[in-house]
């Protein structure tokens, strides 16, 4: 064999490692960043589980932390929905809650319900997060 094919072979062989090398380092920083997202919607999902309510800028706190998330998953429409949908049941549930200090009677008795209806919503998606969450945390090799 010519030395020539030889080289050209070799040189193959270390840019296919380099860009086999740089996709894996892309994969585990993606898989980091993503995982932080995950993470950031299932505390607020889970926090409202524990407290019973939405703590006072929490919902501030998980729109800026979540900023990204859409670009992060690939453009993923569902991620957008998902975050305006944690985001909007926060916002909802505090409203909810501050009208029950002042309500009475029937008024009382709806936010009462509104407020376990968004509490269900809130745990179920929390237990479907990890499934909805699987494709872009999965690390394949």
């Amino acid at each position: 064999m010519d030395s020539a094919v030889i080289i050209s072979f070799l040189i193959a062989f270390i840019a296919w490692r380099e860009w086999s090398t740089n996709r894996q380092r892309l994969k585990f920083e993606l898989f980091d960043r993503r995982y932080e997202v995950y993470l950031v919607i299932a505390e607020a999902l889970a926090n409202v589980g524990v407290e019973g309510k939405v703590r006072p800028g929490a919902e501030f706190d998980f729109l800026r932390k979540t900023n990204k998330a859409y670009f992060l998953f690939g453009c993923a429409l569902w991620v957008k929905y998902l975050i305006d949908d944690v985001y909007k049941k926060m916002v909802n549930l505090q409203r909810i809650e501050a009208e029950l200090e002042s309500a009475e009677g029937q008024q009382r008795k709806q936010l009462v319900q509104e407020s376990q209806e968004v509490k269900n919503w809130m745990e179920c998606t929390l237990h479907e997060l990890e499934e909805k969450f699987e494709y872009f945390l999965k690390l394949r090799h």
